[in-house]
């Protein structure tokens, strides 16, 4: 079964129809036409939706003819595949599912991919994390073990000056064992004790590491929900923009007889609006794009937008292109003495 997209849910019965079609069209080519039991669109539900039903048929090549079987058909790779497979064949077929509701367009912000790329990092936190914490747990099965054995070679230590001392004292005033042999005994604990400390001291290390990788997850989380609201109010208001644009174009074509506006003129109305609300730009490169936008629709003998009204824009562009750089021209030149 194939659910119509959220997306796609206020879009007129064309492109929803015109989805359905390019799905079916899409399984006919991966699981084979000649297979088909059935492929019906229910309209009449909460959410439109396509049921499709096929015969799972591969060529068995022992036997030299066809067979039915699910488990080569639809295997793990076709499964893991299928979703990517069908979204990009939908996007090469249909230009309203590429370019038009699904568009960046409509999502201006990229908040998509923003959302892909936390939460890659997300995951690629939540893994070192866990690696952090896996190996605090070893360094603490080591370091338990580690100070119970630096008790013990304290106990050692004290247990072998008690044993000089008490040596010192015999009655013959000799000892059983060499001081040097005593002394190098006391070297190999000493150096068991550095080896614990040092180990202690890896331990806090890891302890300091793990707090950190926390608190950049903790951002990274943080960041990560942001985005997702903001994805999310935006899904909520494609509904109201969609309805709108329909409005504005219904209005242009009845209305004003406009069926369609070239690309030039939505640029030049771009900054003519900004001209209009006062909206000017500080950078002398944008200005500078702005009046290429205004002259391309001037000398365009298909636009729609009144020569007189390109000619004020593209003489308010001018002005402002030369305040930007007398302002620049000041900054640069200092207080004068």
């Amino acid at each position: 079964m194939s659910t119509l997209p959220e997306e796609l849910a206020e879009a007129p019965y064309e492109q929803q129809s015109a989805f359905f079609e390019a799905t079916t069209n899409f399984l006919n080519d991966r699981y084979g036409q000649e297979n088909t039991v059935a492929a019906v669109v229910h309209y009449d539900e909460t959410t439109p939706h396509l049921h499709y039903a096929f015969v799972p048929v591969v060529f068995d090549d022992k036997k030299s003819r066809d067979k039915v079987s699910a488990k080569e058909v639809l295997t793990r790779h076709d499964l893991q595949t299928f979703h990517e497979d069908l979204d990009q064949d939908l996007k090469k077929v249909l230009p309203f599912y590429e370019h038009g509701i699904l568009n960046n367009k409509t999502l201006p912000f990229e908040n998509v991919a923003e959302i892909k790329k936390y939460n890659d990092q997300f995951n690629a936190l939540k893994n070192e994390l866990a690696d952090v914490e896996e190996n605090i747990r070893a360094k603490q099965a080591v370091l338990q073990i580690t100070a119970q054995a630096l008790t013990e070679v304290d106990l050692a230590e004290k247990q072998i000056d008690d044993f000089k001392q008490a040596l010192s004292k015999n009655l013959f005033g000799k000892t059983g064992l060499k001081p040097d042999d005593l002394d190098r005994f006391k070297n190999v604990l000493a150096t068991m004790k550095k080896a614990t400390l040092q180990s202690q001291h890896e331990t806090e290390e890891l302890k300091q590491t793990l707090g950190q990788v926390k608190a950049q997850l903790a951002d990274v989380q943080a960041d990560y929900q942001n985005l997702k609201e903001t994805h999310q109010a935006l899904q909520k208001r494609q509904p109201e923009q969609q309805q709108l644009d329909y409005a504005m174009r219904d209005m242009l074509k009845n209305d004003y007889g406009v069926d369609k506006l070239s690309h030039t003129d939505v640029e030049a109305r771009y900054v003519l609006y900004k001209l209009d609300h006062e909206e000017l730009t500080k950078n002398k490169k944008v200005a500078q794009t702005w009046l290429k936008t205004l002259t391309t629709a001037r000398a365009d003998p298909d636009t729609k937008i009144a020569p007189s009204r390109l000619d004020w824009g593209i003489e308010q562009v001018k002005a402002l292109i030369n305040r930007i750089i007398e302002l620049t021209r000041d900054i640069f030149k200092g207080p004068s003495l």
